[in-house]
């Protein structure tokens, strides 16, 4: 009488076999270009931003959009290689960076004080994102900033920037949102410890 059972070794193989076709069939064979809307949620941790001293003050936040091209921020591909396609980002950018710097400021115990003259000028350089997809995607995101602060016998300028990495599935929202936003976070973070704009805002 024959055996037809199967040994354990080759029951191992052909489970590994299948587990291997169910996350090749997981994997995205193709993308397309992809648009985000600009969502600020805090990513930064209070341990990241010091406390300005108490003479740091400033009169008024002007935050603008720099870029000349605003409608792309990055690009998403497969990491096995094939085509490149755009990714956009959109909804109120101005109104996304403000967001953030008001909580940086918050965070740093930058107040408010319309006797001190000074306006903080906050111009958005550039944002670029990085999505390389597999079964998962890896998301990469730097800002750039640069920030003035005049008036009120204050003269400074300077360039802050930030960088952060996400992991989670492709083409989701959420995830460019949080990408981004800490890389927004970090570049403010640069910013308000920065000695050169502590000194501004309390002149």
């Amino acid at each position: 009488m024959k055996n037809h059972s199967l040994s354990y070794p080759r029951l191992l193989t052909l489970a590994t076999l299948a587990a291997v076709a169910v996350v090749a069939a997981c994997a995205p064979s193709s993308l397309a270009p992809y648009t985000f809307p600009a969502s600020y949620r805090t990513m930064g941790s209070p341990g990241d931003f010091s406390v300005a001293p108490e003479c740091a003050r400033y009169a008024e936040i002007v935050v603008e959009d720099g870029r000349a091209d605003a409608s792309k921020v990055g690009v998403r591909y497969l990491e096995d290689g094939g085509a490149r396609y755009d990714v956009g980002m959109d909804g109120d950018v101005e109104a996304w960076l403000r967001q953030g710097v008001e909580q940086a400021f918050r965070q740093a115990s930058i107040g408010q004080e319309a006797g001190s003259g000074h306006t903080v000028t906050v111009t958005l350089e550039s944002i670029t994102t990085d999505e390389a997809v597999y079964r998962r995607a890896e998301y990469d995101g730097k800002v750039v900033l640069r920030t003035r602060v005049s008036g009120g016998g204050a003269d400074w300028q300077g360039g802050t920037d930030g960088f952060a990495e996400n992991y989670g599935y492709a083409g989701k929202a959420v995830n460019y949102q949080e990408t981004v936003n800490h890389a927004l976070d970090r570049a403010l973070a640069r910013l308000v410890n920065d000695s050169g704009f502590r000194d501004a805002l309390c002149q």
